[in-house]
């Protein structure tokens, strides 16, 4: 890997290459020119994610050592909320940005949607939102109610604001999220503050919870997996790995998995609650054993007291400052008359010095490393251009009459091969580089069915487990275990369709690029050295929202085997029900995965053509490119200032 290089270097770097091979003919500084662009932003960006309650906003403002996030009132109503440095004027600053009406219809509807109810408009789902009372659902969709409640009270006042943005400050910001029919209409706020970290680039992102109701949230979800430089997960520590933080890390470790990172920053929060050391460790390694079950090969676990990590930075600003002395004996369990430690120990002790040593390391030395190789390639690239370009200005040199007049043939034989493989490739039919693509699409669907047959069994205890039946009609619990269970499977369905569109991505650039790798070496052979490698994306084809439903009506003949909680739990009904199930229930898992990825599957057939289409179509222009060349008199300036350029290129990567 390269050596770690600062931003301001490589720079330097780009700017001194752009200069000297500014009017070096057939030299593009386009790439170069992006890469410039991107270092100048010097953006670092980090994701943090967790359940409703497990404590996001508080680790984020004990990282900053500031109370500067709002604790969100409802999982129902919680927003984004971006983190980063102050505007030009150096003023702390909120922006609020309310939902449009587009928006607001969506989480309308879904909402209605998981209650089995389809109002037609956003003005008869609210009017419909009126009556609706949460004794009539059960348990489980209860937290529908209170969303569409909210919106319905709050409607009135949040109508004429909706896709809205203004400025307020911390304090009001904090009073209108304290009231869910506010709170309910916010999409996004944006905190500029003054800290170090946000100076020096980093945002910080607080995610809705991976527990929300909404599908926009889990949208938003995985397009921060995709782009974070860093993903901090929050769990709390009495409720380690709900079945959000299963789904979550399920889709992140696919993400990571496609993209080839590690980037997962996995928070034990609140630790203080510890009974013992050995019940510490034992929730620790639990929680580094089910996230290597779920695909995060190598986890990289702290154990966080946020509010001990928060006390102690307040503390090292005004020791005498009361509530912030509680609240350090309080995570301490010192009593009122006890000594406090350091807040420099207090940092040590709540484990927020570590994740932020770890964190600002990796993103800091990955983000340069990888912006050092990409400035490496690049160059690179443009020493292979010049040494093409000089063996073709040589070889010019060299011909003779009869050699030019071989050279002629030979290139036009390499133009007709062009021609003949590209009516075959771009044929879907006769293509074997789209036919092998479809076949491994197939494959890669095949497997994600297996995924979620091999998860069913789980699912199912966690939907039929024996808490749900100890109180309440059984027939209604029957319901909303069956409810949970679908809707796990529905998610799960999201989750593999989503990670298939990235792999989907991901295969398509492979066979793309083998495509342009291998004419080039059959180009080279011809001596022809003009071909470019290729930019390549197909970020078009990943998916973000994904609408998968399965009814829970499926499971309605399988009640059969369950009499009584006893016997269901006790007598084998719960197995022979599972075992009843598995067969129809996953078969129509699989034909809801199939429709949920067909187009994902066509859209990147279609795009993949179009790519192998672009490819031809540069190999085309590049023989008939050569074959004019091979026409035109020996340029020896030209040849010179393609030396020079070399020479310069040499000594820069030396």
């Amino acid at each position: 890997m390269t050596e770690t290089i600062s931003r301001e270097i490589l720079l330097n770097k780009i700017e001194s290459v752009q200069n000297r091979l500014a009017n070096v003919p057939g030299v593009s500084l386009r790439e170069l020119q992006e890469i410039s662009q991107r270092l100048k932003r010097n953006d670092y960006l980090v994701a943090v994610f967790g359940a409703f309650s497990a404590g996001k906003s508080s680790l984020l403002n004990a990282l900053i050592g500031e109370s500067v996030l709002t604790v969100s009132p409802n999982p129902t109503t919680a927003s984004v909320t971006q983190l980063q440095s102050p505007l030009e004027n150096n003023q702390a600053q909120v922006v609020v940005t309310t939902k449009t009406e587009e928006e607001l219809w969506r989480d309308v509807a879904s909402a209605f949607a998981a209650l089995h109810e389809s109002p037609s408009t956003l003005d008869a789902g609210i009017k419909h939102a009126a009556g609706l009372n949460a004794k009539d659902y059960p348990t489980g969709l209860r937290r529908h109610i209170r969303f569409l409640k909210a919106i319905y009270e709050g409607y009135e006042s949040m109508q004429g604001r909706l896709g809205s943005t203004w400025t307020t400050t911390l304090d009001e910001l904090q009073s209108f999220s304290a009231v869910e029919k506010y709170a309910a209409y916010v999409a996004r706020v944006d905190v500029h503050a003054d800290h170090p970290w946000l100076r020096k680039g980093f945002i910080f992102v607080d995610t809705p919870g991976v527990d929300s109701i909404h599908r926009r949230h889990t949208d938003v979800a995985f397009r921060y997996m995709r782009h974070a430089d860093a993903v901090i997960f929050v769990m709390y520590y009495t409720h380690a790995f709900t079945q959000g933080d299963r789904d979550f890390l399920l889709q992140l470790s696919g993400v990571q998995d496609v993209a080839k990172t590690n980037k997962l920053f996995a928070v034990l929060n609140a630790v203080d609650l510890a009974k013992s050391e050995e019940e510490r460790a034992a929730v620790r390694e639990r929680v580094t054993q089910e996230m290597r079950r779920l695909g995060v090969h190598q986890p990289r676990v702290y154990e966080v007291s946020s509010q001990l990590g928060l006390a102690g930075r307040r503390l090292a600003d005004d020791p005498s400052d009361e509530t912030y002395q509680e609240m350090a004996r309080a995570r301490l369990k010192l009593a009122a008359d006890e000594s406090l430690p350091t807040p420099e120990a207090m940092l040590e002790q709540s484990g927020i010095r570590a994740l932020e040593t770890d964190l600002r390391r990796y993103v800091e030395e990955e983000g340069n490393t990888l912006a050092a190789d990409m400035v490496e390639r690049a160059v690179k690239q443009l020493a292979d251009g010049l040494s093409r370009s000089i063996a073709d200005e040589k070889a010019h040199q060299e011909a003779d009459d009869t050699a030019q007049a071989e050279r002629l043939a030979r290139l036009e034989n390499v133009h007709s091969e062009i021609a003949r493989d590209a009516a075959r490739d771009t044929d879907a039919d006769q293509s074997t580089v789209l036919n092998q693509f479809v076949r491994e699409l197939d494959e890669l669907t095949f497997h994600a069915a297996e995924r979620i047959r091999l998860r069913y069994r789980d699912l199912f205890r966690e939907a039929f487990q024996p808490g749900r039946f100890r109180l309440g009609k059984a027939s209604e619990k029957l319901q909303e275990a069956a409810e949970e269970l679908c809707d796990s499977l529905a998610r799960q369905v999201d989750i593999e369709t989503r990670t298939l569109s990235l792999r989907a991505a991901s295969l398509a650039e492979q066979s793309a690029r083998r495509l342009r790798e291998s004419w080039r070496d059959r180009l080279q052979s011809n001596g022809v050295h003009g071909l470019a490698q290729g930019d390549f994306d197909f970020s078009d084809i990943v998916v973000e929202s994904v609408q998968a439903n399965i009814r829970a009506d499926i499971l309605r003949p399988f009640y059969r085997h369950f009499s009584s909680p006893r016997q269901f739990f006790e007598g084998g009904g719960q197995r022979e029900m599972m075992d009843a199930s598995e067969s129809e229930i996953v078969s129509i898992v699989r034909q809801a995965l199939q429709d949920s990825t067909e187009s994902v599957k066509s859209h990147a057939v279609a795009r993949l053509q179009q790519a192998i289409s672009e490819t031809y179509q540069a190999l085309t222009e590049c023989a008939k490119t050569a074959m004019e060349d091979a026409k035109k008199p020996f340029d020896a300036a030209k040849l010179q200032r393609l030396m020079e350029a070399q020479s310069y290129l040499q000594e820069l990567t030396v």
